[in-house]
């Protein structure tokens, strides 16, 4: 039995419609004693063009049981369902320990993610012992990259790009807090069809869902963490539970949202209170 009690009678605790209780899809995750971390993977594209592209695989792995364990890493880049490139790793996970695993994998004459092309790639990672599975991840990627400099300004895929977009709360408007699949990606439609070409995240952390939408339509996101940090903007707001959790939470949510092709920038904060003072500089650094 998995209870879950939610206290949400302390109001207010934030300045927007935050909902109470469990409002996204949770995950019960279930796994050998070897297998791979749940926010394990890692894909980044550090080189890209039409001609050829480098996909870098990072892979935590995790060996639970009490004996080393000799497996292969197989990994597989798929476009739309066929093999476009693959690669085995064997390694040795010593007992009771975890490892990174770095592939690279090179993808001739890619289809680049951008908002006018929002092409996805996907990554079948598996582990296998003995050629039997033990575990394996499906990641969604796409191919590009990102550059910012003083003259240009945004780069995308090497070419510049005028970043036009607007911000976003989580809630669904009359739904309510709850993120419906279908709500998600009809909120990043009507963002496009408006005619943006991104979205800023405010004030908190998106759901995946809208992260996914924003992928498979070609919107580019500012992926925002936190709306205060240790000053407090309401008197049950986050800054009560800053000091023991903002480090955990960001490592989560940066571990969670970095695959996503359409995230480009993040954001630490929002009208944050230690910026009038010099404790904001630090706690940026």
């Amino acid at each position: 039995v998995v209870a879950v009690k939610v206290d949400n009678s302390q109001q207010k605790n934030c300045r927007w419609y935050s909902g109470s209780g469990i409002y996204r899809h949770v995950w019960l995750l279930t796994t050998e004693a070897v297998h791979i971390n749940p926010w394990g993977i890692t894909v980044t594209t550090p080189e890209a063009d039409k001609n050829k592209a480098t996909v870098k695989i990072a892979t935590v792995l995790k060996n639970e049981t009490s004996s080393d364990q000799t497996l292969t890493l197989r990994t597989k880049i798929l476009d739309k369902g066929k093999l476009a490139a693959t690669q085995d790793e064997k390694i040795t996970l010593s007992a009771n320990s975890e490892k990174e695993v770095v592939q690279t994998i090179k993808v001739n004459n890619p289809k680049l993610w951008s908002p006018e092309s929002p092409n996805l790639y996907k990554a079948l990672v598996t582990v296998l012992k003995d050629k039997n599975d033990v575990d394996k991840q499906e990641i969604n990627f796409g191919i590009r990259t990102i550059a910012y400099n003083a003259t240009e300004g945004f780069l995308l895929n090497g070419k510049e790009i005028k970043i036009n977009g607007g911000c976003v709360h989580h809630d669904n408007g009359s739904l309510g807090a709850a993120a419906y699949d279908r709500a998600e990606y009809r909120k990043a439609e009507l963002l496009k069809a408006a005619g943006f070409n991104a979205v800023r995240t405010a004030h908190n952390p998106p759901s995946e869902a809208f992260l996914d939408a924003c992928d498979k339509i070609g919107l580019l996101v500012m992926d925002e963490a936190f709306d205060m940090w240790k000053k407090r903007k309401s008197k049950k707001d986050y800054s009560a539970d800053w000091n023991a959790w903002h480090q955990k939470d960001l490592e989560d949510f940066i571990k969670r949202d970095r695959n996503h092709p359409s995230v480009m920038m993040w954001s630490i904060g929002n009208e944050i209170r230690e910026q009038f003072d010099s404790t904001g500089i630090a706690i940026t650094r």
